[in-house]
C-alpha cells in the first residue's frame, strides 16, 4: 500500500490512492467524451456528494449546452473550469499542458504509474526562467522572483510588467517551450510609465519539485539591521519533508543558527504542510550540549527560541495557512501580510483520457475543529503589497523586519 500513497500537493493531509486505475491513453477523444469523462469522476470522487446530488446535475447541464460552441483546447479548458468554479470548492480545477501547474502537480505525484506515463516515466521537467507571474488589469506582472534563478541573475524584480518574449506575448510555457537554451530578449517595463528595455534570458527544462528546493536553500541569507541579524528563508513549496528538513538545517547546523529574529516567507508557491511543523517552535525541548575530550563546547538547539514571523498573502495556500492558524493561535510567530485565500480542500489528481489532468477536491479538513475553507488566516499585522511597479520593494518583509527589531528591542529592555 505504502507506494499507492500520494503526498496531497497544495493541500494538507495525505489521501490514499485507492484503487483508480487510470485513463488507457488511448487516442484523442471528443470534446463530449472528454465533458462526460470529467464529469463522471466529479460525481464519484468530489468531496461533497450532498452538494453533488443537489446542485451537479444542474451544473453539468448548463455547460453541457454551451459544450457545441467549443472550437478549440482553450474555449475546453474554460469552459471545464467555468463549470467546476461553481462548486465553489479549491483544489478544483482542469490542468492542460499550457500550465505551469500541470507540472507542479505531475512532478508531486509522479510516483502514481498513470502520471508517470505522461512523462514516458522520466523525470517531469518544464520550461521556465524562475519567475511567479499574475495578471493585473491584463497586464502580466512578475510577482515573486525564484531565489537564484535565471530571472534573478539577469536582474528582473517582484512588479516587473513583462511586455513580451522574443517579440511574442509571455505565457509561462507555451511562449518559453520553443525558446529552451536559446538566449532571447524579454521586453520589460519597471515604471508605470517609464520606457521599456530588454534583458537577455535562457529559458531552461527543470524539475519543478528540485527547482523549489534549490530556490528555498538560494533566499536564505542574513538582513544586518540596527547591530543584529535577522535570518530570512522563503518556503516556495512546502509539498514534501524536505522543504521543512531544509529549514531545520538552516536553523541548526546552517547560517540561521546565529539570527537575532526569524522571517519564514510563506507568499506564493505549493502549500502541503503538516501542523507537526509548528513543533519548530516549542521551547519545552532540551538544549544539547557536547563536550569533547579537550573541553571543547558544541551546542546541538533543534528549536527556535527567539521572535519569529510568517509573512502570508493570499496566495499562502493549504497547509501553510494550518501554519499560520496554529502560530497565531498560539503566539508561536507573529503572522504578518494579507488575508489567507481559505484554500484548504484535499486534492488528487486525475489524469485523463487525452492526457490532461483533473484536479479535485477529495477531502474536507478542520484544524483545532476550525474549517478554514473559505475563511482563510487573518494575519495578526496587516500589510498590503501593491505588486505592480513595484521596483522590487517588499513593504510586508519591511514590516517584518520592523517588528522583529522592536521586538528585540523590547527583550533587551526586559532583560535590563
Amino acid at each position: 500500500m505504502r507506494d499507492r500513497r500520494i503526498i496531497l500537493t497544495i493541500s494538507l493531509w495525505l489521501t490514499i490512492f485507492m484503487g483508480y486505475s487510470g485513463p488507457s491513453f488511448a487516442a484523442a477523444c471528443s470534446y463530449p467524451d472528454l465533458f462526460e469523462e470529467i464529469t463522471r469522476v466529479v460525481e464519484k470522487d468530489f468531496y461533497d456528494p450532498v452538494r453533488i446530488q443537489r446542485d451537479f446535475a444542474a451544473i453539468k447541464n448548463k455547460y453541457l449546452c454551451r459544450l457545441g460552441q467549443i472550437s478549440g483546447k482553450k474555449e475546453f479548458a474554460g469552459l471545464v473550469n467555468a463549470m467546476l468554479g461553481e462548486l465553489k470548492a479549491s483544489h478544483t480545477y482542469y490542468l492542460t499542458r499550457e500550465d505551469y501547474e500541470y507540472y507542479h502537480l505531475a512532478a508531486l505525484f509522479s510516483n502514481i504509474p498513470e502520471v508517470g506515463a505522461l512523462f514516458r516515466e522520466k523525470e517531469v521537467r518544464y520550461p521556465t526562467i524562475g519567475v511567479i507571474t499574475q495578471t493585473f488589469q491584463k497586464r502580466v506582472h512578475v510577482v515573486s522572483v525564484l531565489a537564484g534563478s535565471i530571472a534573478e541573475k539577469a536582474g528582473l524584480l517582484k512588479g516587473d510588467e513583462i511586455l513580451s518574449v522574443n517579440k511574442a506575448p509571455y505565457t509561462p510555457i507555451a511562449c518559453l517551450s520553443p525558446l529552451v537554451g536559446m538566449e532571447v530578449p524579454f521586453v520589460i517595463r519597471r515604471k508605470e510609465k517609464g520606457e521599456p528595455f530588454k534583458i537577455m534570458m535562457k529559458p531552461a527544462l527543470v524539475d519543478p519539485k528540485q527547482e523549489m528546493l534549490d530556490a528555498e536553500k538560494a533566499s536564505i541569507r542574513m538582513i544586518k539591521q540596527g547591530g543584529k541579524q535577522i535570518g530570512y528563508i522563503h518556503i516556495y513549496s512546502y509539498a514534501g519533508e524536505e522543504y521543512h528538513r531544509e529549514l531545520l538545517n538552516a536553523l541548526v547546523w546552517g547560517s540561521l543558527k546565529k539570527a537575532d529574529g526569524l522571517i519564514i516567507d510563506l507568499r506564493y508557491g505549493l502549500g502541503g504542510a503538516w501542523p507537526y511543523y509548528l513543533n519548530l517552535f516549542n521551547r519545552k525541548i532540551p538544549v544539547l550540549e557536547m563536550i569533547d575530550r579537550e573541553g571543547k563546547k558544541s551546542i546541538v538547539d533543534s528549536q527556535w527560541r527567539k521572535p519569529a514571523v510568517y509573512l502570508v498573502n493570499g496566495f499562502s495556500r493549504s497547509g501553510k495557512e494550518m501554519l499560520a492558524f496554529g502560530a497565531k493561535k498560539y503566539g508561536l510567530a507573529t503572522v504578518i501580510g494579507e488575508k489567507t485565500p481559505g484554500h484548504t480542500l484535499g486534492g488528487r489528481l486525475f489524469p485523463l483520457s487525452n492526457k490532461d489532468l483533473l484536479f479535485l477536491a477529495v477531502q474536507s479538513c478542520r484544524i483545532d475543529g476550525v474549517n478554514l475553507e473559505g475563511t482563510g488566516v487573518e494575519p495578526d499585522i496587516k500589510v498590503r503589497l501593491e505588486v505592480p511597479y513595484c521596483s522590487g520593494q517588499d513593504t510586508q518583509l519591511k514590516k517584518a523586519i520592523e517588528h522583529l527589531m522592536d521586538e528585540l528591542s523590547k527583550e533587551s529592555h526586559s532583560v535590563r
